[in-house]
């Protein structure tokens, strides 16, 4: 059986990069605007920023948990498709909400 699971793992580790990444940008955020933990609220652009984030992370154990009950217990390729699309989705969602309504 573990030999069937590598895409599986494999875009969980994506996942969890992905995660670490949008975790990197709100550390990042925080030192560019001075607003020090546990502090969440600050400038617009911090807000969406962190926003993102926290919106992102909400839903990233629903995804474990579908990805892996997809994958074992219907079809391990398309599972692991079906979450890289979700991970370039959710990508690009923060890209989004990160970005000001006038620039979308």
């Amino acid at each position: 059986m573990l030999d069937q699971i590598h895409w599986l793992a494999a875009v969980t580790v994506l996942g969890v990069l992905e995660q670490a990444y949008f975790f990197l940008q709100v550390i990042y955020a925080r030192r560019l605007f001075g607003i020090s933990p546990p502090k969440i609220s600050g400038p617009p652009e911090f807000e969406r920023i962190f926003r993102a984030q926290v919106n992102s992370s909400e839903y990233f154990p629903i995804f474990l948990a579908l990805l892996w009950q997809a994958g074992l217990f219907f079809h391990q390729g398309l599972a692991a498709a079906l979450g890289l699309l979700y991970l370039y989705g959710r990508y690009c969602y923060f890209m989004g909400y990160k970005a000001s309504s006038s620039e979308r």
